[in-house]
């Protein structure tokens, strides 16, 4: 299957794969502050949840690049909205319906208490999901990202449609939903992290001056945000753009600008990670505990046990990933992808 045009990009192509493990190594330590004697919950090291905040840049970024390409094909808006649909809804239906599946076979894996029909209906939908005044996650717990994608994805069809530039018209909507988190209410969908997407649009729009600077600036600056990354924390989910989604920007932007040294140093199997980071992204939910279960009786409660859980995490959620991507994401997206012929042969009779 050829791969997509945005793959020209090799870099951000694989810094996507290091975004998924990244929330694979997050939730990997959730599991064991959850259920390890001692700990609570983001005791130890809640960022590697910044790879979300890199996926969002690299959208914006993204999204910007195929704007570029749609604009001059015929029903541009439309051919976007179906190939981001493609793209990203039918593998999600089949994760949550196996989710499903799981949670009717074993209730105690539920995390709320019982799968109402209209809780379901929105989170195949990728709505903003709500339990009195509370935002909730869907059925998939890590399709809340994607309920923001297919807001930013609406925007960037608007803006198709209108013929005007994205910044146009994303600019003003995501600095009103941030604006209304900060000063109405940050318990909603409105959420300040809307604006890493407008970080991606300014990277795409400023890639031929990015990709003029010299290696020696850009990777030095790139490798300094992805350890503040990993290290600094976040003083509440209104700051996640300054403290998480700045040095996510820096990262993506480093490895813009580094691309053809990078390309020539590329090992093959971190662009392979990086084609399956999205069946990677969808799949650890069900790899993470099933490897904490069966590790948690044969390593120590320490360290070095959690290090352990941790790589081995990472290793098989990695490993999924690829068969999900090519035995299901690769097949499904060709034939949804690829017109049926239509027939020469007379019509019967």
């Amino acid at each position: 299957m050829p791969q997509p045009r945005r793959n020209d990009l090799f870099g951000v192509q694989s810094l996507r794969a290091v975004a998924a493990l990244l929330v694979v190594a997050y939730h990997a330590v959730e599991q064991w502050t959850t259920r390890m004697p001692g700990y609570g919950p983001g005791q130890f090291w809640p960022n590697g949840s910044g790879g979300v905040d890199i996926f969002f840049v690299i959208s914006g970024l993204v999204m910007t690049i195929s704007v570029q390409r749609n604009a001059g094909r015929d029903h541009p808006a439309w051919t976007f909205a179906k190939d981001r649909i493609i793209r990203i809804v039918p593998l999600y239906w089949i994760v949550t319906t196996l989710k499903i599946a799981a949670v009717a076979a074993v209730p105690a894996l539920a995390v709320r208490t019982s799968l109402e029909p209209l809780y379901v209906a929105g989170s195949y939908a990728l709505l903003p999901l709500y339990e009195g005044s509370r935002l909730i996650p869907p059925v998939l717990p890590v399709g809340w990202t994607l309920t923001y994608e297919m807001f930013f994805y609406i925007l960037v069809t608007t803006a198709l449609v209108l013929h005007a530039p994205l910044s146009r018209i994303c600019a003003p909507v995501m600095m009103a939903v941030a604006a209304f988190a900060v000063f109405v209410t940050a318990n909603g969908f409105a959420s300040t992290i809307v604006l890493e997407f407008l970080f991606g649009v300014a990277i795409g729009n400023a890639i031929p001056r990015l990709q003029s600077l010299p290696p020696l600036v850009s990777i030095p600056a790139g490798a300094a945000a992805f350890l503040l990354l990993l290290v600094i924390p976040v003083v509440g989910d209104l700051w996640r753009p300054v403290t998480w989604g700045i040095p996510a920007a820096v990262i993506v932007a480093a490895v813009v600008s580094a691309e053809m040294p990078l390309r020539r140093a590329m090992p093959q199997w971190l662009l392979a990670a990086g084609n399956a980071s999205y069946a990677t992204y969808l799949t650890h939910g069900f790899v993470v505990p099933a490897v904490f279960i069966l590790c948690a009786k044969s390593i120590a409660f320490d360290p070095a046990g959690l290090a352990a859980t941790v790589i081995v995490s990472l290793f098989v959620s990695a490993i999924v990933g690829q068969l999900t991507h090519y035995a299901v994401e690769q097949p499904l997206m060709l034939r949804l992808r690829t017109r049926r012929p239509v027939s020469t042969l007379p019509a019967p009779g």
